[in-house]
């Protein structure tokens, strides 16, 4: 009697090999796509958290103080709040003078920039503009106002604002 014995190797046909390389890519994006997303809500997350501190600082501190607003918001103005929540998740710091692209540079070419000045020209090379606005309406000469705007521009969302209460 004569068997014939098939031969057969183990292992992985080459389909199949690319039915795992294609789950595996597609896993791979979506992974990244949410990790991105997650960064994005992250860094929303952070700018409501700093125009809700100013605010309330603004509120409950600086006009209980003074009995009105000022007409510009530093790190100066409410030394309550964290100066760090000045600086927005792309380098622009509130109430800071901005600097152009040109004058960030200079001092990126001569070596005078520190690692916030060197985020924000990064950031401007890449389109951005400051994502926190403070706005203050019906001022008097003195500097002081009877209402503001405190805005923060979010990407997932519509723009964060907070207005002064009606005192």
């Amino acid at each position: 009697m004569n068997t014939l014995h098939k031969s057969r190797q183990s292992g992985f046909t080459v389909i199949e090999l690319f039915i795992l390389v294609a789950v595996l890519i597609v896993a791979g994006v979506v992974a990244f796509v949410q990790i991105n997303n997650l960064r994005i809500a992250n860094q929303d997350s952070q700018r409501k958290t700093a125009v809700n501190a100013m605010y309330y600082a603004l509120e409950e501190v600086y006009y209980k103080k003074h009995q009105s607003y000022p007409s510009s918001l530093t790190s100066a103005t409410l030394p309550s709040v964290d100066p760090e929540l000045f600086t927005d998740p792309d380098g622009f710091t509130l109430g800071k003078d901005i600097l152009s692209q040109d004058e960030l540079q200079k001092l990126v070419d001569k070596g005078n920039a520190s690692a916030d000045v060197q985020q924000r020209l990064g950031s401007l090379n890449s389109g951005k503009q400051p994502n926190y606005h403070y706005d203050a309406t019906d001022c008097d000469t003195s500097g002081n106002c009877k209402s503001y705007t405190l805005r923060a521009d979010l990407v997932s969302e519509a723009q964060y604002v907070k207005k002064s209460r009606s005192h």
